[in-house]
């Protein structure tokens, strides 16, 4: 069921446009020798743990606790956004690069898995698969990422490559096109509160089905704290699959809305050792399409991590139908199927067909705007 319409103006640090910033400077957070520090001498101390193993307890230091609280704060009840830069990419095999960021990652939250095969860190890295086919999932992919949510309460992308060419990240406010949106195009709100079903492109559990039996919120909010959750390109095959056809009001919410978030997004480029953190309920995130290295020991490659956070400091509204997934305890991310890892490539989804895949893509093609 949607929470009700929220009908004033959101006047608050996260509800902010492009124009604002500069760039990335403006979100900057640099790792201190201190914290390289206290990074490393983690590192050390759980050599003997896999990466997965590594508790929140075992990344508490003096040298990180302060720092990484104000990146936490910032993320939920700031301007939701961060640039974290200084991982030291060089001095480290990716494997230990890996092993600090993962330590990072638990001031954030809990790691959740990206995937139904249980993977709660992965490689953001292009694969070419026979005859040039771009893969469907985007992580996998060179190809440009339209506007979206992920699966968590915060998203952290960390650069250990950039690309040759393009591959800028962009990110937009949800509380600030909600502002856009009641002020100009009011009329528009009911179909975004009332949302739409999502493609779950066969993440769930096999007896589970793969599109959502309920509606999933657009917008929806809790005393004036308003959340975003829109994939355009989860939204367009679930209609499909259910024979279901836009009507002429919901085409225009969603034109317009996917407009407002280009049009208001900031834009950066994210470099070697920069890691952009977003609160992915109140920022939908984007990137341009990009041409790799040619050194395959230097391509682009990105490693991404979604954490949950407690649920008082959680965006998304409690509830069923404000997520996609039916996971246990109402768990962010995607609860792991037994049997999937190693029995699908991480390139693909389940029971995805050519053409259920080549939808996927076509919806992650970004509207053109002036």
């Amino acid at each position: 069921m949607p929470t009700a319409i929220y009908q004033q103006k959101v006047d608050d640090p996260m509800a902010w446009t492009g124009a604002t910033f500069t760039g990335k400077d403006d979100f900057a957070f640099d790792l201190s020798a201190k914290n390289l520090e206290a990074l490393r001498s983690i590192l050390a101390a759980t050599a003997h743990k896999g990466r997965d193993e590594i508790t929140p307890e075992d990344a508490r230091h003096p040298g990180l606790n302060d720092d990484f609280e104000k990146i936490y704060r910032e993320i939920m009840f700031g301007r939701g956004l961060a640039v974290v830069r200084g991982f030291p990419v060089e001095e480290h095999s990716i494997e230990e690069l890996e092993r600090m960021y993962w330590a990072f990652c638990t001031h954030l939250g809990y790691l959740v898995s990206n995937n139904s095969m249980g993977h709660r860190m992965v490689r953001v890295q292009e694969e070419i698969l026979p005859n040039g086919v771009q893969p469907a999932r985007g992580t996998k992919s060179s190809a440009e990422l339209a506007m979206h949510n992920d699966a968590a309460d915060i998203l952290s992308l960390l650069c250990v490559y950039p690309a040759m060419e393009g591959g800028a990240s962009q990110f937009s406010s949800g509380p600030a096109a909600h502002n856009t949106v009641l002020e100009n195009r009011p009329d528009l709100l009911e179909v975004l509160y009332e949302g739409f079903p999502h493609h779950r492109r066969s993440e769930q559990p096999d007896d589970q089905p793969d599109v959502t039996p309920y509606n999933v919120p657009v917008f929806s909010q809790v005393d004036g704290k308003i959340c975003i959750n829109f994939t355009y390109s989860s939204i367009l095959p679930a209609m499909h699959a259910l024979g279901r056809e836009f009507t002429e009001k919901e085409t225009e919410a969603i034109d317009y809305l996917r407009t407002v978030l280009i049009r208001q997004q900031v834009e950066f480029r994210l470099e070697s050792g920069e890691a952009g953190v977003a609160n992915n309920f109140a920022m939908c995130h984007s990137r341009s399409d990009f041409v790799s290295g040619t050194d395959p020991k230097k391509a682009r490659c990105f490693l991404r991590a979604w954490m949950e956070v407690p649920l008082s400091d959680r965006r998304l509204p409690q509830g069923r139908e404000y997520f996609h997934m039916e996971n246990k305890d109402l768990r962010l991310g995607y609860d792991v199927v037994p049997g999937r890892d190693g029995a699908i490539a991480t390139n693909d989804y389940k029971n995805v067909d050519s053409a259920l895949a080549d939808m996927f893509k076509a919806a992650q093609a970004k509207p053109k705007v002036d």
